[in-house]
């Protein structure tokens, strides 16, 4: 990845980390970036006559030169600051995915790491919500108390405004220039710059408001800062380190997604965390997972396509409940497994274990007896008895119990692409 990686995972072990979290990161949950806002802001505007007003902000765009093509909007249109704060306010709210899968987006990985200040630039709460802060984000220029306290508790910083106060909302060059030119802001912004070192996540760096950050504010960062990209070239990394002071942690693109490649980052810091004792900082010995409570059973399964599996094979309703009780907690230990930075290729070397044993139990019992009833609780009894070989290792006292190792079988079966059903009916 990068022969800064260990200086990384050495830095957060020492608790000298500080997350500052892009709009790349909650792309996955549907919020765009600052230059579609624009781009469809103008196309709300520049209407009629006005076609040279597009022309010139998309040329502003390809640029990354956010603050000409609003300084553009806002000349030959009749846009003003508010109306882009609040339909930037408006956009966030209609756009934004509540429920999305943890394996798709970062925010769930962070959570499970060892920090306590995060920046972000964004204007929603979707990093809050995730981190399950007992602490309101607030803007960093609002914080009006000792700051010898600001790294004690989880809070979430936002340097440029929100959505609960469209007002806050920094996107202009004026706005920033008056953010900035604050002193009380900027003392905030040098503590934090000064005593720890920040992990840049979720910018392409062509952002203009980063760039000029690091680069009106050199005093701030002096020191290195790490920034997580992927495939930079040669050139994009020296500039980086000579220009801004940034020192590049890389991932392929090409053979995973975003949110793979950088989990990637996430679970090698962790993984160090917990098993290397540096300079005398004490380790977690392991993070256990707690799984499903009673209380998770009574969720509603009845429309889930493994139930319906199940029930087209007329399997007696004790079984069928039992059954979905271990469908939930299943469902339970695979999220948690996921959250706790359990890379993916072993969780779907578990899912591979679990769909062969199903494979072995057709052949040797369905198809020789054609009784569903019996090849289920035969597919039960088999996968109480699985064997994880290498994985045991790896997943240590992380190991499905009972109950969740024989729903994973049903967990598959809601996948239509997996064939997985308890006799010859199809639904």
């Amino acid at each position: 990845m990068s022969i800064h990686l260990e200086a990384l995972c050495e830095d957060y072990c020492k608790n000298n980390i500080v997350p500052f979290v892009g709009a790349g990161l909650s792309m996955p949950f549907g919020i765009p970036d600052w230059g579609d806002l624009i781009r469809e802001i103008t196309s709300k505007y520049a209407i009629d006559d006005l076609e040279f007003v597009k022309l010139a902000v998309e040329k502003d765009l390809n640029r990354y030169d956010y603050w000409h093509a609003i300084s553009v909007l806002k000349q030959y249109t009749d846009v003003q600051e508010e109306d882009i704060q609040e339909y930037i306010t408006t956009t966030i709210k209609q756009r934004s995915k509540k429920n999305i899968d943890d394996s798709i987006h970062n925010y769930s990985d962070l959570k499970n790491m060892n920090f306590k200040l995060f920046l972000s630039t964004n204007y929603e709460s979707i990093l809050h919500k995730h981190l399950d802060c007992e602490l309101d984000p607030i803007l960093l220029k609002d914080i009006d108390f000792n700051t010898q306290t600001l790294f004690n508790d989880k809070r979430v910083c936002q340097l440029h405004g929100t959505i609960s106060n469209s007002g806050s909302i920094v996107i202009s060059e004026e706005s920033y220039r008056e953010l900035y030119n604050n002193k009380k802001y900027e003392n905030i912004l040098r503590l934090i710059t000064g005593t720890k070192k920040i992990l840049f996540l979720g910018f392409s760096f062509d952002d203009q408001f980063i760039r000029t950050l690091i680069k009106e504010h050199k005093d701030f960062f002096k020191g290195k800062h790490y920034i997580i990209l992927p495939d930079p070239s040669i050139e994009k990394i020296k500039e980086l380190r000579e220009e801004y002071g940034l020192l590049t942690i890389s991932y392929s693109a090409k053979s995973t997604s975003h949110a793979e490649g950088i989990r990637e980052v996430l679970n090698k810091m962790q993984n160090f965390y917990m098993n290397v004792s540096e300079q005398g900082v004490k380790m977690p010995v392991s993070n256990i997972i707690v799984g499903a409570g009673i209380d998770d059973l009574q969720k509603d399964v009845e429309s889930n396509l493994f139930y319906r599996k199940l029930k087209i094979e007329q399997i007696n309703e004790s079984l069928i409940e039992l059954s979905s009780a271990f469908y939930v907690a299943s469902e339970e230990y695979i999220r948690e497994l996921k959250k706790s930075g359990i890379p993916l290729n072993i969780i779907n070397v578990i899912l591979r274990k679990v769909f062969i044993n199903y494979k072995e139990r057709y052949a040797d019992t369905y198809t020789k007896y054609g009784n569903s009833e019996e090849f289920l609780e035969i597919v039960h009894s088999s996968l109480k008895q699985l064997d994880y070989g290498r994985l045991r290792q790896l997943l240590k006292e992380n190991l499905a119990d009972e109950d969740e190792i024989r729903g994973i079988i049903h967990l598959l079966a809601e996948d239509e692409n997996k064939d997985i059903w308890w006799g010859g009916n199809r639904c």
